[in-house]
C-alpha cells in the first residue's frame, strides 16, 4: 500500500496528515493520521510491556489487535523505542509508546514498508 492509496482511503491531506522526508524521499505519516487509521479499521491496543527503561533509553513491547465484533481476528507485536540519540524530546516513554503503536497499526494494514 502506498501513500496515495492511504491518502485516498482515509482522506489524508499532504502536510496535514503526512509529509515527505527531505533526505530519504520517504513519506512519513503523522501519529494523528495513524490514529485515524486505527479508529477506522477498529485496531486497538491489546497489551504494552516495558522491556527496558533508563534515563537515556525506553523500549516497550506493544501488541495491537484488529477487532471484528469485539473479537481479535489479527494481532501484531512490535517494539517501540526511543533514546537520546534518536529523540530530542524529554519524554522518551511517550515517544516509544507512539512509535510501537504506529508500527503495529501499519503492519496490521500491510502498509509498513
Amino acid at each position: 500500500m502506498n501513500i496515495n492509496e492511504l491518502a485516498k482511503t482515509h482522506g489524508f491531506k499532504k502536510d496535514v496528515d503526512y509529509w515527505q522526508h527531505k533526505q530519504s524521499g520517504q513519506w512519513i505519516l503523522k501519529h494523528d493520521a495513524i490514529t485515524k487509521i486505527a479508529n477506522a479499521e477498529n485496531i486497538k491496543l491489546v497489551k504494552i510491556v516495558s522491556l527496558y527503561q533508563s534515563d537515556t533509553c525506553v523500549r516497550f513491547l506493544v501488541t495491537m489487535g484488529l477487532f471484528v465484533d469485539d473479537n481479535i481476528v489479527n494481532q501484531i507485536t512490535s517494539v517501540g523505542e526511543a533514546d537520546t540519540n534518536s529523540c530530542f524530546m524529554p519524554y522518551l516513554g511517550c515517544i516509544a509508546e507512539k512509535r510501537g503503536i504506529d508500527r503495529c497499526v501499519l503492519k496490521l494494514i500491510n502498509a509498513y514498508e
